[in-house]
């Protein structure tokens, strides 16, 4: 892809991602209403893993007003994983010295947005059975995605890191 295909992937990445991250956290149907419902709200997919026990407890404390809110806050991360991933392979690309680590964030970017959005899928699931049914099953898959969107992360950070090392020697 030429340079100017590239920026404009960092920008649309960019953009969306502040857009979806400011919906998520600091809007008022996001995070704050949520902490309104439960002051002590910690979203599950910001840990790097959870139990079923603290999923249905988390579902139970926010109550049927605060389950509707995670809906939207689970389908509004769809967003912010795509413009995320995006901004991911401009940065990787940018960076990129060492093609093989070039090729390798690339993959990182996508292994963590498709893990991502695996979690969010399987907690959507286990949300919208929730009272009825409790998906241990489904929440223990979820905290496993979840687990594993944070080491393809930490695997791109320490692609993007070694990446500036050696293009700081190269100076």
């Amino acid at each position: 892809m030429s340079a100017g295909l590239w920026a404009a992937v960092a920008a649309v990445g960019a953009l969306g991602t502040a857009a979806c991250y400011y919906a998520m956290w600091y809007a008022k149907s996001g995070m704050p209403a949520l902490r309104a419902l439960d002051a002590d709200f910690q979203c599950l997919d910001m840990l790097f893993r959870y139990t079923p026990e603290q999923a249905f407890s988390s579902f139970e404390k926010v109550g049927a007003q605060g389950r509707s809110l995670l809906k939207r806050f689970w389908l509004t991360d769809f967003g912010f994983i795509a413009s995320f991933g995006l901004a991911m392979l401009a940065v990787g690309h940018n960076t990129g010295v060492l093609a093989p680590l070039r090729y390798a964030m690339y993959a990182f970017a996508c292994l963590r947005g498709a893990a991502d959005a695996l979690e969010n899928l399987l907690l959507l699931r286990a949300l919208a059975a929730y009272p009825k049914k409790r998906l241990a099953g489904t929440v223990r898959a979820a905290s496993a995605a979840t687990t594993l969107k944070w080491l393809f992360m930490g695997l791109w950070v320490a692609g993007l890191f070694i990446n500036l090392v050696y293009r700081a020697a190269q100076l």
